[in-house]
């Protein structure tokens, strides 16, 4: 029997079912309502234009300073590596300092909390299976800051989740493959920047809200650090998710585990219909 034909271990599917879960249903833009007690989106849509461009600018720098760590990692002794084992308390910490300064302040503790937060998605990728030595492992941990589905819709064919892998394919593949024929000078290869290019925008999104929301004067350091902290959270469940699925498609296959998935996505979207259905029907 074939990966492809053997029915999928219950345990397996529950795991699956909760992969889903976070990776489907974990709205960043729903933790940031809870904090500040609106729809961030109204915040975003009052920034000025010229703030667009200093977030993907900040973003883009943070994917770079991840990349360095990701082609040379360092000692699970070093400092950075033991603050990912608490990305929380140092993300709220730097939160609140940048809450103090505003957008300003966030701006430039950016690279840091995503150090942080690349750190502790590395861990979780250790946690459920994956080789972390492997450079190809690690630029897949990169990847994670792209895999949000905030931002670009509902989904109709297939899940957010596999259209952005999808979407970051091509460009991860050749990454990898640079990666592994090299030895010097990764991060300038034409490959790696490719990736780098692909992940920022969408981390991008993200970030905006981010920071359109700690821009409010109002907010200050004890918002600023409760949204770092939502934004750690958020990263760090899209990684428990990612890697789960990682961890059955080396098990059952790729396609097996997609097509489990999406079935598995759309039954609980037409859960929620119903639910929704009868409670507007009362």
């Amino acid at each position: 029997m074939t990966p492809e034909q053997e029915p999928m271990d219950t345990t397996d599917r529950a795991s699956l079912v909760r992969a889903v879960a976070l990776l489907e249903k974990n709205s960043f833009v729903t933790m940031l309502a809870g904090v500040l007690d609106r729809p961030v989106n109204a915040v975003v849509a009052s920034m000025p234009s010229f703030v667009g461009e200093t977030i993907m600018r900040a973003s883009k720098n943070a994917i770079l300073q991840c990349l360095k760590i990701a082609l040379k990692p360092r000692s699970q002794q070093s400092l950075l590596a033991r603050a990912g084992n608490h990305p929380a308390l140092i993300s709220g910490i730097t939160g609140a300092v940048g809450g103090f300064a505003g957008m300003a302040g966030l701006a430039l503790e950016l690279p840091f909390t995503t150090l942080i937060m690349f750190q502790s998605i590395t861990r979780i990728a250790a946690e459920e299976g994956e080789d972390i030595s492997r450079p190809e492992v690690r630029l897949a941990c990169l990847e994670v800051f792209a895999l949000s589905t905030d931002g670009r819709g509902p989904a109709t064919v297939e899940s957010g989740y596999y259209a952005a892998r999808s979407a970051l394919a091509k460009s991860a593949d050749e990454a990898a493959n640079y990666v592994l024929r090299r030895s010097t000078s990764l991060e300038a290869g034409p490959a790696v920047v490719g990736l780098v290019s692909a992940i920022a925008p969408r981390f991008g999104l993200l970030v905006s809200q981010e920071l359109a929301a700690a821009a409010i004067p109002i907010i200050g350091a004890a918002a600023g650090s409760s949204l770092n902290i939502a934004f750690v959270q958020h990263f760090n469940n899209i990684a428990r998710g990612h890697f789960v699925v990682r961890l059955l498609e080396r098990k059952y296959s790729e396609e097996r585990v997609r097509a489990e998935f999406e079935a598995i996505r759309l039954a609980a979207e037409q859960q929620r219909r119903l639910k929704h259905e009868r409670k507007t029907s009362r």
